[in-house]
């Protein structure tokens, strides 16, 4: 019974087009959006990076302990955001692939 309705009904399947991906309209300007937000994060994690080199090292200059640590935790968030920055594109794309 299996086999017959198999044999019926796969080459009817094969049959049905099946047309490609196509863009939705106003694709263009939700990735433009989304490359902007890119680029202003990118320049963000590399201001955060360089004021805290700077908080780090007047803090140290003056000799206050606090403002030391203070830019030291800065430049630990900024590497640490740039990591994530870096691996949470490839994951976001490995995801949206459907691998």
């Amino acid at each position: 019974m299996i086999q017959h309705i198999t044999d019926t009904v796969l080459p009817v399947l094969a049959q049905i087009p099946n047309p490609g991906p196509v863009q939705p309209p106003g694709a263009e300007k939700v990735l433009e959006a989304v490359g902007n937000v890119k680029w202003g994060a990118g320049i963000a994690l590399l201001v955060g990076f360089f004021i805290g080199l700077l908080v780090w090292a007047g803090g140290r200059w003056v000799d206050h302990h606090r403002a030391g640590k203070v830019g030291v935790i800065m430049m630990l968030c900024a590497l640490g955001g740039g990591i994530l920055y870096g691996v949470g594109y490839q994951l976001i794309n490995h995801f949206a692939s459907g691998a």
